[in-house]
């Protein structure tokens, strides 16, 4: 690779020059392909919860993946921090305290109030496991993330 100078001299570019100047035009081509090639990021609002004063100050978020059988129940439980999270296979019948009972599928986001008594939190199918990826918002390793209830 060479190039001629306004007074008419041909000066030879070195090898590893090359490679740089290939280098950035290639990315900068890459660059334009790539910001032309997907449509703008989006965000869709999927869960807005205020977050209860019996919610210790949250210093430590604590993630579990909880697999369920077939009809596996949660059990009547309560937390004494919130828990968020997502339903990561399956379904679910979910049912807060004094709400009504809803069915969670694939995808939908979850919210566990510290303190509100969950009455169930049942994988919804006679056939198939179910998964919830939880998040606890906690203040200390120590502190129990659940409380287990019994029957109701």
């Amino acid at each position: 690779m060479s190039y001629r100078s306004k007074a008419g001299r041909t000066y030879r570019i070195p090898v590893p020059c090359q490679a740089l100047i290939a280098a950035v035009a290639l990315s900068a081509i890459s660059a334009a392909a790539i910001a032309e090639d997907f449509p703008p990021v989006q965000r869709v609002p999927v869960l807005e919860e205020a977050i209860p004063s019996a919610n210790p100050p949250v210093k430590l978020v604590r993630g579990v993946r909880i697999r369920f059988a077939p009809r596996q129940p949660g059990g009547l439980h309560r937390h004494p921090i919130s828990v968020v999270g997502v339903v990561s296979a399956g379904s679910f019948v979910f049912k807060r305290e004094g709400e009504a009972e809803k069915i969670l599928k694939t995808g939908d986001s979850f919210f566990e109030p510290a303190g509100v008594t969950i009455e169930h939190f049942d994988n919804a199918s006679s056939t198939e496991p179910a998964e919830i990826i939880a998040f606890y918002l906690t203040d200390s390793k120590d502190r129990p993330l659940i409380e287990l209830l019994g029957a109701k």
